[in-house]
């Protein structure tokens, strides 16, 4: 009952929100568009200082004092978990095929995976394209609107916020007084096994320019699904993501 309503819910968000905001299908266009670039540059800053000062040390010390294997089977148990988003997600968006393989991954991993820790479904051939709501959206020619930066969430567009915003409002609802320390754990668990979180990369001149623009290009790939399925993941906040270079 409660991931019919969630679904109708999504939907109706999804039809309502061009003419919530008819001005971003007029002004959106293919490109970039940042007409809150002073704000978002500020909400990067502040997620910037924040990976500096905690999230990159506690990844490095995780890295140290985890062996690989565990960090493995951990990263594993959080994607299983977001299956159940992309199962939605596909539904919604009419692709049947790939919500059953979502489903068959999810049930697969959590009995004979023992909760997700090892991807059996994967080794079995059972390998789905992950999805969100965001690309829900975007199937029913729902426009991205301006591009945002989110507090701790980091890069987004209008529609993407509504997809994370309906995935937390799910969240909430099935999980209860659960959800927030699963949202954070999802949230720690991702940034953790990204490989390049460990460490501090080499940022670019414009660090804010070159995530802004990388960003929007893999939504475009995620969206027109010019995008391998082995390039994207199920990200945490409710997003689908970029897969690291070597999975």
């Amino acid at each position: 009952m409660k991931t019919a309503v969630i679904g109708f819910w999504c939907l109706a968000v999804a039809a309502a929100l061009p003419t919530a905001l008819p001005a971003w299908a007029d002004e959106a266009k293919p490109g970039v568009w940042d007409p809150l670039e002073p704000v978002n540059r500020g909400v990067y800053s502040l997620n910037s200082a924040f990976d500096d000062s905690v999230a990159h040390p506690v990844a490095s010390a995780y890295d140290s004092a985890v062996p690989e294997s565990v960090r493995t089977g951990v990263d594993n148990v959080f994607t299983n978990l977001r299956e159940p988003l992309t199962v939605v997600a596909s539904g919604l968006s009419g692709d049947l095929k790939n919500a059953g393989l979502s489903a068959g991954r999810f049930a697969i991993n959590t009995t004979a995976g023992i909760g997700g820790i090892f991807d059996v479904a994967t080794r079995m051939g059972w390998v789905s394209q992950p999805a969100d709501l965001g690309m829900t959206m975007c199937h029913y020619n729902v426009p991205a609107g301006p591009y945002l930066v989110l507090p701790f969430i980091g890069a987004s567009t209008a529609r993407d916020a509504v997809g994370v915003l309906a995935a937390y409002w799910a969240a909430f609802w099935t999980l209860e007084g659960s959800a927030p320390t699963y949202l954070v754990a999802d949230r720690a668990a991702a940034y953790v096994s990204t490989p390049a979180a460990a460490t501090a990369a080499t940022a670019p001149v414009d660090g804010y320019a070159a995530q802004r623009d990388q960003f929007l290009a893999m939504r475009a790939g995620a969206c027109d699904g010019s995008l391998a399925g082995n390039q994207l993941k199920a990200g945490p906040f409710g997003e689908v993501t970029a897969a690291a270079p070597h999975s």
